[in-house]
């Protein structure tokens, strides 16, 4: 059977945040029922018999939301309609202002053995800002909940670059983070996406933004800290701890469904905006939330767009999401899927970004440096010309 990862969208929030352009809407709470009816419809509508769950991954909006009998329910369902790997990682967003005691422990005893925290400041302020409603002291109080319910694999959800934030601030972050002792981090540049009300903010004045030097010094220091406190940086953004002197059981704390993505291997979206790839073809789901309900209520796909990729595509979506992790692409891999060598289609291109010091060649691949990984979209534009 094929291993798949299987990604659900719950659209669902209290309030948006300033900064979000994503699929969500707050309240509608009298939709949530419904819509997790049609999000069981579409994985029946939309499951194929031969395929077997590696890795399922619940996000938003924020999840937790829902009560956790209803994302139970779901994963239940998910386990009746397709076989689920015994190990498969489950994977939980949750907002630290959603979740208590009793209910993280009801999510770990139903089998989420991940759980995602959208901690993103270790600064008050600096939440408020951006419209956050939890306080730090709230992310402190929920790592020790999850912990306390049994949770063994912890990720931190981090922004830099916030308005205001100087690379002192982003370093205090990083030490606050640390010390909660999470088994991943997550450290994401912010976006400024046009027509959300920070946008809004940056463009009246409102609030200063870091300077492009500062939010580079706050990447590179993510890059040089993390590791040295035992966190090792296995994509541009994501650092997965190493094991502890002593600890024996699990130690590989990558996220096992986002490698998925960037192994350019097949996964299943279900839900509001979800993305799927599955053998070269690629579909988006609707984003609006009365349409994708009656589409499901009428048992037609809820597909917004679709499209089959070329083998060149193709090849290019597998070179750019490998070049996020800080491996590079597989070469095995690579040559096995196209029959074709790394080197021969990356070609000459690749001379003048080593020697500029933009990439580094290892163990029969390339990979981002960290300059590199500063300019990843000019160095794989560069790289991937001929393909894209």
């Amino acid at each position: 059977m094929k291993p798949m990862g299987l990604y659900l969208h719950i659209p669902f929030c209290r309030r948006k945040c300033l900064y979000c352009d994503f699929c969500s809407y707050p309240g509608r709470t009298g939709d949530h029922h419904r819509y997790l009816a049609a999000l069981k419809q579409e994985l029946r509508q939309r499951w194929n018999p031969r395929w077997q769950v590696a890795t399922i991954y619940i996000g938003g909006g924020t999840p937790t939301i829902l009560p956790p009998s209803a994302l139970l329910d779901l994963l239940a369902t998910i386990r009746t309609v397709a076989p689920v790997q015994p190990q498969a990682e489950v994977t939980v967003e949750a907002n630290p202002e959603t979740v208590d005691g009793p209910g993280l422990a009801q999510l770990r005893a139903g089998g989420v053995n991940r759980l995602s925290l959208g901690a993103q400041s270790g600064h008050d302020r600096f939440l408020e800002i951006i419209g956050r409603r939890h306080t730090v002291a709230d992310v402190e109080r929920t790592v020790a909940l999850a912990r306390q319910a049994g949770f063994t694999n912890i990720n931190l959800d981090l922004i830099y670059g916030l308005p205001g934030e100087t690379p002192a601030d982003w370093q205090q972050t990083l030490r606050w983070a640390v010390s909660l002792r999470p088994d991943h981090l997550s450290c994401y540049g912010l976006q400024v996406e046009a027509g959300t009300p920070l946008d809004t903010m940056v463009r009246e004045g409102r609030v200063r933004l870091p300077s492009e030097d500062e939010v580079s010094a706050m990447f590179l220091a993510a890059t040089r800290f993390l590791p040295a406190a035992g966190y090792e940086q296995y994509e541009i953004a994501n650092f997965a701890r190493r094991p502890r002197a002593g600890e024996t059981g699990r130690c590989d704390y990558r996220c096992r469904h986002n490698l998925i993505y960037w192994r350019y291997q097949d996964y299943l979206g279900l839900g509001l905006a979800a993305a799927s790839t599955v053998a070269g073809h690629r579909w988006v789901n609707l984003s609006d939330l009365d349409a994708y309900l009656a589409a499901v209520d009428a048992g037609t796909a809820p597909t917004a767009l679709a499209e089959t990729l070329t083998p060149k595509q193709e090849m290019a979506e597998m070179l750019m999401l490998g070049f996020r992790l800080t491996a590079g692409p597989d070469p095995e891999a690579f040559a096995e899927r196209w029959g074709v060598s790394l080197a021969t289609v990356l070609g000459d291109r690749v001379g003048p970004l080593l020697s500029g010091g933009f990439l580094q060649q290892e163990a029969g691949t390339y990979r981002l440096t960290p300059r590199g990984m500063l300019v990843s979209n000019q160095v794989l534009t560069q790289l991937l010309s001929p393909l894209l």
